[in-house]
């Protein structure tokens, strides 16, 4: 029998942020996960590393480029990563327009996903679904204290998802208060909190509540393992975990 070369090398990986704490945690999933294999990071952040440190560039040379910057400069970043060859699947918050349009007219195959917990990817299903019946709805998101953007990325996708629907104020001491589709979106940033999302549907006479909570960052490794598995058959721009596991279960 003969066997390509292809079909028992692994995959090879490289992660940007990978001294944070979400890049730390998936760069040894990664490299523990059968068929693929961490090559290197990107972070000039303090600190060691197991993985060799890379400069980021437009000819590094790898299957797959995993984005976890900070929000403070990951549209740096997609604007040198978007040229490399690898596939790129992005996780950070903070993408901006014109970033997402450099993702959308890229030739390669690239993930961008606000977030990787199955639990959040089925939350903005249900809230699709819900919001044909429910006509008003807000959202209260709750992250730790390190988080830097406000309102977070999943937020923002959820309510950009969600069509011809009201949102009325609610009353409280929130870290902001912000719009987007014209949906209210209530943040807090605490250490009590990893990373709480409740979406509020209403109408005159009832409430229902989609509430997810993480736990444990350790949430988010399903996600990642399904867009690793995934991503070979990806092409071109996507976006969203729920699109993936939406092909999966049809």
């Amino acid at each position: 029998m003969n066997i390509k070369l292809n079909e028992i090398a692994n995959k090879t990986v490289i992660v940007s942020g990978g001294k944070g704490s979400m890049g730390v945690m998936v760069s040894d999933f990664i490299n523990h996960l059968d068929g693929f294999e961490v090559i290197g990071i990107i972070d000039p952040g303090e600190g060691d590393s197991k993985f060799k440190n890379l400069s980021i560039s437009d000819n590094l040379m790898s299957d797959y480029i995993f984005e976890f910057a900070p929000a403070s400069v990951v549209n740096e970043n997609v604007k040198i990563l978007v040229k490399n060859e690898s596939k790129l699947i992005i996780g950070s918050s903070g993408v901006n327009v014109e970033s997402i349009e450099l993702l959308k007219n890229s030739s390669k195959g690239i993930a961008l996903i606000p977030n990787f917990s199955a639990g959040a990817a089925f939350q903005k299903v249900f809230s699709q679904q819900l919001s044909n019946t429910f006509k008003n709805v807000h959202i209260v998101e709750k992250h730790h204290s390190n988080k830097e953007d406000s309102p977070s990325g999943t937020s923002k996708d959820l309510a950009s998802s969600l069509e011809n629907i009201n949102s009325e104020d609610i009353e409280g001491e929130y870290f902001s208060t912000t719009k987007e589709n014209s949906i209210n979106i209530y943040s807090l940033r605490s250490d009590n909190y990893l990373a709480e999302q409740e979406v509020v549907f209403s109408n005159t006479f009832e409430e229902f509540i989609v509430d997810h909570k993480v736990n444990d960052r350790k949430a988010y490794l399903t996600g990642i393992e399904i867009v690793l598995r995934e991503m070979e058959n990806i092409n071109s721009y996507i976006y969203g975990l729920e699109t993936l596991m939406k092909k999966i279960m049809d």
